[in-house]
């Protein structure tokens, strides 16, 4: 079980990404990538198959694949699995027509086979959530007061 403090953390990191246009969602990347022009860069994207939304807003769809921008280094890519992402619109479509999407790699936590949300707390350990605990967390006006039992 996650603390208090790290659930308070992870849920703050997550509230950013929100006033910066992302939302919150979860789901699972699939293997492979996809070649992509936006008519001014080219690149890949990664499939995200979305199952379900934590916060609402920020254009994204509430469930159905994705094509998700590769951030700048591969080396942030997760591997193929189950994860709760950040997740906003790019500006524009492929040159193809597709909708593109971006994540915040800073924000990449990982579900476990129980569904449970794996967090990096800030003294470098580890602790685990209930996705809908989280989902409280996120839309309590005051997020300390909804982490329960640490």
């Amino acid at each position: 079980m996650a603390s208090a403090q790290c659930l308070r953390t992870t849920v703050q990191n997550l509230q950013d990404g929100r006033r910066a246009g992302f939302q919150v969602v979860s789901g699972q990347v699939r293997e492979g990538d996809v070649d992509v022009d936006d008519g001014t860069t080219q690149g890949s994207a990664f499939r995200f198959d979305i199952d379900g939304t934590l916060t609402s807003g920020g254009g994204v769809p509430s469930s159905g694949p994705v094509l998700t921008w590769y951030p700048v280094s591969e080396a942030q890519l997760p591997p193929p699995g189950r994860y709760v992402l950040l997740l906003a619109e790019l500006g524009g479509p492929s040159k193809d027509g597709r909708r593109l999407f971006e994540f915040r790699p800073e924000d990449v936590l990982p579900l476990d086979g129980d569904g449970r949300v794996r967090l990096t707390c800030e003294d470098g350990g580890t602790g685990g959530v209930e996705k809908e605990r989280l989902r409280a967390a996120l839309a309590g006006p005051n997020p300390a007061a909804n982490t329960g039992r640490p």
